[in-house]
């Protein structure tokens, strides 16, 4: 196979001094400069071209680089550049003239950071294929990296404009030398000419937003990155990471704006909290309060705590202004069950101490497995009641927020810049609490697949909520759960589709629940409409309330006294973890009627329990560190006579 190479364009790679050596002389600073290239190769001059002569390989040789070549673009393809450069390599050795193999084998090493390899095996695919564009797109993008390269980097990416102006690559990475020399005009000329070329290029799009930004033109910018997320083509991994960069350049520009507007989205938010006040018939306070990550907020409100005002306490130290958002989101939360009220249609959603020891009576196995790696974990049972009352104000939230953005989306369009950079840090927070290992080695595999669903959920409606700004779908997709995700989601718009009359979205809840398998993990009760209804379970660690069976046997009596004696003088942290492991038993499945003592608790040894004594000790514990609290059953009959014998003995 011949190549012939125009000296002029050997110029463009070689250091040497072309015009004053002899033909003899330009071949041997060519061997010198490519000694592994033309290794068995003819060359000669002649005419001011160079002629290059590679021998023949045996026909299966060629068809075994042919396949090869095939495998290694596709590893490139897939971002295994390691194995596609071996493969490459391969390809040269059994067709050394393989000119696409110089040029993907180039790429793939540009990319393993083997900057000086890389460049060897480009020119080399430049020189044998003088009409390729290609190698030179990228040979310029590695100059323009080099200090004192940006005019060397420019000519070879004029070279390849040259051979084809219509190269998008080509015109894209023009544009961006022109924006390093501040040139931002001539800058967006070259990524519109890119974009006339190839409409779904996501480095020109990226490329026109980053000038536009350059220049203050925030609004224009994301307007550009909006079409890139949204059109762009993701060509393969190496795509990748424009698309990040493009995100990045996202948030600067979503935080900027959100400054710049932060007086009127302020503005818009405290006028929203008077009407939620006015239409629920109570004021709304705020107060800061430390709460842990991807936790934003705790609403009380009046109606539920007996008080005169709502309360909505915030996280410290979350960014302004993204905390307008949270304070405009859980003002959404007083709105629509307000509401819900007004329209006779409100119902508590609720966790039991029932549907709690249901649900975790269901996870024993996987809970004592955990237990057995950690030994001397005493908080294990406190531990394992906080994630499963985690997981199910998660399944009421989820599905409520939803609705809670949308609506802010339409009825606060002054808060948009806040709002999307507070939930871009909250699907952030989501994201790595979801893939952080400790966390998921001490959460039981049935809760971790809610959080993780639900999270993905919330990922998928974010995505589209955000024209493709807010995607972290992608952080979801190893833990399997984006099929089950997708089908809460399209519930979600299913029923968006058709608008959420008030209180139509505990039925969007029910929903969620239903297909996540957890509907038992709480009941609804009716809303009285009276002030002090019970605990919304989806307003923080709030100890629940339920429909009470009423025991008011004497042995019940005498087991709530023992009960007494036996948390008399403990610490509070020591009764609270009696309380927890007791619940952790839960009631489900006990025979309150057996005397038969088969429950133990870890703080009295070995020490048997039966049923009506564990639900006894249950009750007792949660009174002492959280008088009110109820089990799931009613012993307001004989509790003060417990209590009052309690005393007696104690004299």
């Amino acid at each position: 196979m011949i190549f012939l190479i125009p000296l002029r364009d050997l110029k463009l790679f070689t250091a040497a001094d072309l015009d004053n050596l002899s033909e003899t002389e330009i071949v041997a600073a060519i061997r010198s400069e490519h000694p592994t290239l033309f290794t068995g190769a003819r060359i000669s001059v002649a005419d001011d071209v160079v002629a290059i002569e590679f021998p023949e390989p045996a026909p299966t040789s060629r068809s075994e680089a042919a396949r090869l070549l095939e495998k290694g673009v596709q590893r490139c393809q897939q971002g295994e550049y390691q194995k596609a450069a071996g493969i490459l390599e391969r390809v040269l050795e059994l067709d050394s003239a393989n000119v696409p193999a110089y040029r993907n084998l180039g790429m793939a090493l540009m990319e393993l950071g083997q900057t000086e390899k890389a460049q060897q095996y480009l020119v080399e695919a430049a020189l044998l294929d003088p009409t390729d564009a290609w190698p030179y797109v990228v040979l310029g993008n590695a100059l323009v990296r080099k200090p004192g390269q940006r005019d060397a980097a420019a000519r070879l990416l004029g070279k390849a404009h040259e051979l084809n102006p219509n190269d998008p690559w080509a015109m894209n990475s023009l544009g961006g030398i022109e924006t390093e020399r501040g040139d931002l005009v001539a800058a967006k000329d070259w990524f519109e000419r890119a974009l006339a070329a190839k409409p779904d290029f996501a480095n020109a799009h990226y490329g026109l937003a980053s000038a536009l930004a350059s220049q203050g033109h925030f609004d224009k910018a994301r307007a550009r990155l909006g079409i890139l997320f949204s059109e762009g083509e993701m060509q393969d991994v190496r795509s990748a990471a424009v698309f990040d960069a493009a995100r990045d350049l996202w948030r600067e520009i979503a935080q900027q704006l959100a400054n710049t507007h932060r007086e009127a989205s302020l503005a818009a938010v405290r006028g929203y909290l008077t009407t939620v006040s006015a239409k629920s018939g109570f004021p709304v306070k705020e107060e800061w309060a430390d709460f842990p990550e991807n936790f934003a907020a705790q609403t009380q409100m009046a109606w539920k705590k007996g008080r005169d005002h709502h309360l909505i306490r915030l996280r410290k130290g979350y960014p302004d202004p993204a905390w307008h958002h949270i304070l405009a989101h859980e003002a959404t939360h007083i709105a629509m069950e307000s509401e819900a009220r007004a329209a006779g249609r409100n119902r508590w959603f609720v966790t039991t101490a029932e549907t709690r020891s249901k649900a975790l009576k269901s996870m024993e196995p996987d809970i004592r497995k955990i237990g057995r790696q950690r030994p001397q974990d005493d908080r294990l049972a406190e531990l394992m009641v906080q994630l499963h009352n985690g997981a199910t104000a998660f399944v009421f939230n989820c599905a409520a927020d939803m609705v809670i953005e949308a609506r802010l989306q339409r009825e606060l369009p002054e808060l948009a810049d806040a709002q999307l950079i507070s939930l871009d840090q909250l699907a952030r927070e989501a994201a790595g609490v979801t893939s952080h290992r400790e966390i998921r080695k001490v959460t039981p595999e049935r809760i971790q697949s809610v959080n993780d669903t639900l999270n993905a959920a919330m990922a998928l409606f974010l995505r589209d909520f955000s024209n493709g700004a807010l995607n972290y779908v992608g952080a979801y997709k190893p833990f399997h759960c984006l099929p089950k995700a997708e089908r809460l989601y399209a519930a979600y718009q299913a029923a968006a589709a058709k608008g959420f009359a008030p209180g139509q979205e505990y039925d969007l809840i029910d929903e969620f629940a239903a297909q996540l398998g957890v509907r038992g993990w709480y009941v609804w009760q009716p809303d009285t409409g009276a002030m002090g209804g019970p605990v919304n379970s989806a307003d923080a660690a709030q100890a629940p309330s339920s429909p009470a069976k009423t025991i008011n046997s004497p042995a019940a009596m005498m087991f709530l006294v023992a009960a007494l004696d036996r948390l008399e003088g403990r610490s509070d942290e020591n009764v609270r973890q009696i309380a927890t492991e007791a619940a952790l038993k839960g009631t489900t499945g006990l025979d309150l009627d057996s005397a038969e003592k088969v429950h133990a608790i870890s703080a009295f040894g070995n020490e048997r329990f039966s049923g009506l004594e564990l639900l006894c000790l249950m009750h007792v514990a949660f009174q002492k560190i959280n008088p009110g609290t109820t089990v799931g059953v009613d012993f307001s009959e004989i509790w003060p006579a417990a209590q009052m014998m309690h005393a007696a003995r104690k004299r």
